[in-house]
């Protein structure tokens, strides 16, 4: 199997309303620096918002967005039956300004905690940004323009190299999911 086909693109899967409604609760929410797992803030420069469970507004937001990425995770499990994910293990608000990028890494983590990345675009009014794919040799395999309500799934083991470019003009506001 090449790699690229195990990642999956959706485009127009999020309403336009629904990707206004996040859009501003990210403007009030994304106030801290993204880190990396290792806690760097030079190799992902953002600002976001991770959803807390234990935050009744929190929950709320949470339990929304749960409810979209149900209606298309099924686009992904048909086409990989044996992928058995039916965890949502976190969600985060991000918000990429002029200069904003997160450089090439992976989604996985220790223990195996994360199985199935989601990424749900919530505007297009923006340059740069775009997602890109790499092979273990770190070439280019597969680039995605992100559009308003695109969503990418695709496995977040090591196999999945991926970065987003730098943002050149404008803001990018998206959302980061794992199934476990």
């Amino acid at each position: 199997m090449n790699i690229d086909e195990g990642i999956v693109c959706l485009h127009g899967m999020l309403k336009s309303k629904f990707c206004q409604q996040i859009i501003k609760v990210s403007d009030k929410l994304c106030t801290e620096k993204i880190k990396t797992k290792g806690g760097d803030t030079e190799y992902r420069k953002g600002i976001g918002h991770i959803l807390d469970r234990r935050s009744l507004r929190d929950q709320i937001y949470f339990q929304i967005i749960h409810a979209q990425i149900k209606s298309f995770i099924n686009h992904y499990t048909l086409k990989f039956p044996h992928s058995r994910v039916d965890k949502l293990s976190e969600i985060q608000l991000l918000k990429y300004n002029p200069g904003g990028k997160y450089d090439v890494h992976t989604d996985s983590m220790r223990g195996g905690l994360r199985h199935i990345s989601l990424i749900m675009n919530l505007n297009e009014n923006y340059n740069g940004g775009d997602l890109v794919f790499f092979d273990n040799k770190n070439n280019e395999t597969k680039r995605i323009e992100l559009k308003e309500g695109s969503v990418v799934m695709f496995p977040s083991n090591f196999l999945y190299p991926h970065k987003i470019e730098p943002i050149t003009k404008g803001t990018r506001y998206s959302i980061v999911a794992w199934l476990t």
